[in-house]
């Protein structure tokens, strides 16, 4: 039922949000990708680059530990550590 002048809002692509994570839990691409801040489209191009996280590839389903994500923090803040460092060192 709706009222005369308004229109429904289109719901079909709308993501669904999942149910929130627990300290241990695994990540899949996307809440990876919301947990870090990074969008998904720089997700791959890191992966490209031989960035990204370790994966567990389940069938057709990417899963990312917490391990992997911890490591591919600290190998993250190890590049800016050494880039700020070059940048030190050449000033």
């Amino acid at each position: 039922m709706s009222f005369r002048g308004h229109k429904k809002k289109r719901l079909a692509f709308r993501r669904r949000s999942s149910r929130p994570r627990k300290p241990g839990d695994v990540h899949t691409i996307p809440s990876f990708c919301k947990s870090n801040a990074i969008s998904e489209s720089k997700y791959f191009a890191l992966k490209r680059q031989g960035k990204g996280p370790r994966e567990i590839v389940l069938d057709k389903r990417v899963i990312i530990t917490p391990e992997a994500e911890a490591d591919w923090r600290i190998e993250r803040e190890a590049e800016t550590m050494a880039k700020r460092q070059q940048g030190t060192e050449a000033a």
